[in-house]
């Protein structure tokens, strides 16, 4: 007589799932460090060739309104955002320093993770001066293939309408 086969468990053990927890918290914090250090020409990278990059408030996603700040529908317009930084747009200069908060897998499906996490951006500007910029929470749709982690999907959901400055680093 030979044993029923193991079923395996719809979610990772619980271990597995804390390494996976710290690897997306790991990948994040390499996109968060790349913008602090205005490595903005890698920021594409981190996305699949079909990925989105949109900027959004918690209130237009309250009332479920498509509108964004920066809606990148894929990573040829986030490599249009980086030419524009580079040539077009006319700023005063600053920097980000992200705070991340940890990461929460809300679902799983295959090698696709949709994950949340809060955040608060520091501008630090060429003066000195500081500002608490933005806050909010990333939404991610997270593909994990043979390149290594890629975002499909990185909505950042600011908790205020407002920004006082024109957006030129990504979030």
């Amino acid at each position: 007589m030979s044993a029923a086969p193991e079923l395996l468990p719809s979610t990772p053990p619980q271990q597995d799932l804390a390494r996976l927890r710290d690897q997306i918290a790991a990948f994040q914090t390499t996109y968060a460090y790349r913008l602090d250090d205005l490595d903005i020409d890698s920021w594409p990278s981190f996305f699949l060739p079909s990925g989105r990059y949109v900027v959004t408030t918690r209130e237009n996603v309250k009332a479920g309104y498509p509108l964004a700040i920066v809606n990148c529908i894929n990573r040829g317009m986030m490599e249009d955002r980086v030419r524009a930084f580079r040539t077009a747009n006319i700023f005063e200069p600053h920097v980000y320093n992200h705070l991340l908060g940890p990461v929460e897998i809300i679902e799983r499906a295959g090698n696709r993770y949709r994950t949340r996490s809060n955040f608060q951006i520091v501008r630090i500007m060429e003066n000195g001066r500081m500002d608490l910029y933005a806050t909010g929470a990333y939404r991610d749709l997270i593909v994990v293939n043979d390149a290594g982690f890629k975002f499909e999907e990185r909505k950042v959901v600011l908790d205020s309408h407002a920004l006082d400055i024109l957006l030129v680093i990504p979030l």
